[in-house]
């Protein structure tokens, strides 16, 4: 069930964020089955690339053929708080990168790294961040901020044509029960997640999200119960409020990227009691 509670607290949060830190008080437009609705946390269309702060603004020109989302001018989207995450410490030098990765909670030196990568041209789905690091370790990052599930599909001929091409690797890692149609369907993207990451031994796979997304830490936690253990133990979950809070507290990390992560919290984390895990 979505939570209303937790939408309307962000979405009050990012309005208020739109009109104090970005001086905009027009309210945007979602256009939804024909009607027009206006909502005070969109950004007016003319106005999207102020989704993006000016650090990570500039780093997608070296990224052309990034596609941006439908919503990208909702404040509210994962694409530009990912952006706005990643582009930032990984294009500032390795000790700003390492600060990231401590952050989430991974080990080693970055090597390289890709936003809205796509493993198999041929399957053609992207996973929304993947990293390497110096020591061979791929990971791959799924990040979420106000959904309240993972992705469902619908039971039509394209995704049964899905199911069966996932069906093949995930039964060694999955439960089977999870890999009948209702279910698939219901986790279609996390099944997705973990379909890219099984390929290679040395791979990881990360989930960021908002702890005070209650209803997404425990859907996500019903769906990590049907992962064998072993596939499990290269599973990891952390918090968009533990990844801002590490980066404003690590001495280590570039004083201006610290600096940096305080936009961050400003933009992204509701103070209010934590809702879920860490």
């Amino acid at each position: 069930m979505v939570t209303d509670e937790l939408q309307d607290d962000l979405n009050r949060h990012l309005a208020e964020y739109k009109r104090l830190c970005l001086g905009i008080t027009e309210p945007g437009i979602f256009r939804y089955r024909g009607r027009s609705l206006r909502y005070e946390h969109i950004l007016p269309a003319k106005a999207a690339p102020l989704n993006l702060f000016d650090e990570a603004r500039g780093f997608l020109k070296s990224y052309r053929r990034v596609k941006l989302h439908r919503y990208f001018h909702h404040l509210n989207s994962s694409q530009a708080f990912a952006f706005n995450l990643f582009f930032p410490y990984f294009s500032r030098g390795p000790a700003a990168a390492a600060s990231l990765l401590r952050a989430v909670g991974c080990a080693g030196a970055i090597a390289g790294w890709e936003p809205e990568w796509v493993p198999d041209a041929i399957e053609g789905t992207n996973v929304d961040v993947y990293w390497w690091t110096k020591d061979g370790t791929k990971n791959l990052c799924e990040v979420k901020l106000s959904e309240m599930d993972f992705g469902k599909a619908p039971d039509d001929a394209r995704h049964r044509l899905k199911l069966l091409t996932y069906r093949h690797k995930l039964a060694s890692h999955i439960e089977p029960g999870r890999l009948e149609t209702r279910a698939f369907f219901d986790g279609y993207q996390f099944y997705r997640d973990v379909y890219h990451m099984v390929d290679d031994d040395r791979a990881r796979l990360l989930f960021l999200l908002p702890r005070a997304n209650a209803v997404l830490w425990d859907r996500l936690n019903q769906l990590l119960k049907g992962v064998v253990p072993g596939t499990r133990s290269r599973i990891s979950t952390v918090g968009v409020e533990t990844v801002v809070s590490e980066l404003c507290a690590d001495n280590a990390c570039p004083k201006e990227m610290r600096e940096y992560a305080a936009k961050l919290k400003r933009k992204y984390v509701i103070q209010s009691p934590a809702r879920g895990p860490s």
